[in-house]
């Protein structure tokens, strides 16, 4: 992993989304880049009175400079931190820099993943049950739209290592290189990847036939006991996947998103939508 985007707001969620980044690049070396997209709109004016627009304007590049310094202030600060731990560990092979810039924060994002073109964007979600429109808004555009994989992580979820991974698959054919990645990536952690398909419409023969074709590709990994795969039958994707993931004490889930036009969006279901704002765990994208 050698270049690690990291997109804070530098809320108290920053301290977890900065956790899962640097565990990560202890294991593997690297370089994490920081990002924060600050606030820089004026304030529009609704008063015909020139001496009232002078004044607003002075009080926009006042507070905008004001915005600024303190962003920069709040990512030094947040770089110090995150340098001093390394060093302290006596870690040579990471390194922290931070990009300050303003705008709308996901389309800014999105503009940093095409000109940094990082191996991963770890990027804070809201979490289960939690009511927060703006930190949907923001992951659920660049999730739809970035080209790199992300990783997101959720207000609640604590890092303890990936010991046990899901994948969770729906047998469209482009699993064989997901998974020897997520394999790859993770296997510093050494963790069992389960490689799950939930069925959904009471058919589960044609799914168990493709998922024996997926397993036999990986032939050396499951007889290591390194990689299961298996069918779950169910009416509810969600329900399923969360019994399985409480049994089997899943840390990370992993997918890759398939994009879809305006109206496959419309009439079929996004599963990697529905994993985003409802798990406490991260969850691993591949872009599809």
């Amino acid at each position: 992993m050698k270049k690690i985007l990291v997109p804070v707001d530098l809320s108290p969620h920053t301290d977890t989304v900065c956790r899962y980044a640097l565990e990560i690049a202890k294991k593997t070396g690297g370089e994490i880049r920081l990002f924060h997209a600050y606030f820089d709109f004026l304030i529009a004016t609704s008063s015909t009175f020139p001496y009232t627009i002078e004044t607003n304007e002075m009080f926009n590049q006042e507070m905008m400079v004001k915005i600024k310094e303190d962003a920069k202030a709040d990512m030094l600060k947040l770089q110090k931190g995150l340098l001093d731990e390394i060093n302290e560990a006596g870690i040579v092979d990471v390194k922290v820099v931070y990009t300050l810039t303003g705008g709308v924060p996901e389309e800014e994002i999105l503009n940093i993943t095409e000109t940094y073109v990082p191996d991963l964007t770890i990027l804070g979600t809201r979490g289960k049950g939690e009511k927060d429109i703006l930190t949907g808004k923001v992951s659920s555009k660049v999730v739809q739209n970035a080209a790199c994989r992300i990783l997101t992580v959720p207000r609640n979820a604590l890092y303890h290592g990936f010991k046990n991974v899901l994948y969770a698959t729906d047998l469209r054919g482009d699993d064989i290189n997901a998974l020897q990645t997520l394999v790859e990536l993770v296997s510093n952690y050494k963790p069992v990847v389960h490689c799950i398909h939930v069925d959904v419409d009471n058919d589960p023969l044609p799914d168990r036939s493709k998922m024996d074709q997926l397993q036999s590709q990986f032939s050396n990994e499951v007889s290591r006991g390194r990689i299961v795969f298996d069918v779950i039958c169910g009416d509810d994707f969600l329900a399923c996947l969360d019994d399985y993931v409480d049994k089997k004490h899943i840390d990370l889930i992993a997918v890759v998103n398939h994009r879809k036009s305006f109206l496959k969006r419309l009439f079929t279901i996004d599963h990697t939508r529905q994993l985003l704002f409802h798990s406490d765990l991260p969850l691993y994208i591949f872009p599809g």
